[in-house]
């Protein structure tokens, strides 16, 4: 954990943003379409102000990439060689649909790869950490480090070497699932097992799931803070189809096809 010491001043921040989020969960928000007729909610917005405020006060050398204010150009963006990409809600459909699983997200980008991963979920109350090669988990509303639990994920599936187990756990969104993914799952084995947003990462590391498969891009800020956890944990997010690590950075913010296992 010592390689965490120097993020642990945002914490606190996760910690109120959870707060501010489950208010609006249980109290009401508001809710708007934003250009590419995606929900965007008062909730992803104070969020959204919280997660960022403090990674620019602790961090004020660092740039911030938040979906809901990401507006720095590619020629810009393009010189980065390190930057914080910030969800302040992933799943926002499941937010809005009243479900659980929904989580606050924050990932440190190097040179392309993620170095530090935070998801925060709210209404689980867990909190799950990934920095080189540790990671873990401990609870959102009293994020204390000593009281924290390791995560150790050992990989019971390979993809690429044939056709899975039946009894391997094949995670796949609870509202944005489609024949294609189905399909997929069909053919390569396994179980399908719902779960929403970025805790199909965090549900692979704490040993809950075997594989996530992709089919489709996704921005970048929907899966960075959930790679960086998985990998810490001893897991990794690939191109589809590859042994190659998925990177970030690109000039659209948008992933390939991938698998996380």
């Amino acid at each position: 954990m010592s390689d965490f010491s120097k993020f642990a001043p945002l914490l606190p921040a996760m910690r109120d943003a959870g707060v501010a989020v489950m208010k609006n969960f249980r109290e009401g928000f508001s809710v708007k379409r934003k250009p590419d007729d995606t929900p965007v909610t008062s909730a992803d917005l104070e969020s959204d102000r919280i997660l960022t405020a403090a990674l620019r006060a602790e961090f004020p050398e660092i740039p911030v990439i938040s979906e809901e204010t990401a507006k720095d150009l590619w020629t810009v963006r393009r010189t980065w060689k390190k930057f914080f990409l910030v969800d302040p809600i992933d799943g926002t459909s499941e937010f809005v649909a009243h479900r659980n699983d929904f989580t606050l997200n924050i990932a440190l980008v190097e040179n392309g790869l993620v170095t530090l991963g935070l998801v925060g979920a709210p209404a689980t109350d867990e909190l799950f950490i990934g920095c080189g090669n540790a990671a873990f988990v401990l609870k959102l509303s009293d994020p204390d480090i000593r009281s924290s639990k390791p995560l150790r994920h050992v990989p019971a599936i390979d993809p690429l070497e044939g056709k899975l187990p039946a009894c391997a756990r094949v995670l796949v969104s609870v509202l944005h699932r489609d024949k294609e993914t189905l399909d997929f799952v069909s053919n390569a084995g396994g179980t399908a097992l719902p779960v929403g947003s970025s805790l199909k990462f965090c549900r692979i590391a704490d040993g809950s799931g075997d594989y996530y498969p992709r089919l489709k891009k996704l921005h970048e800020w929907d899966i960075a803070a959930g790679h960086g956890v998985l990998k810490a944990a001893g897991g990794n997010v690939y191109a589809l189809g590859t042994r190659d690590e998925l990177r970030y950075g690109s000039e659209t913010l948008e992933t390939p096809a991938f698998e996380a296992y």
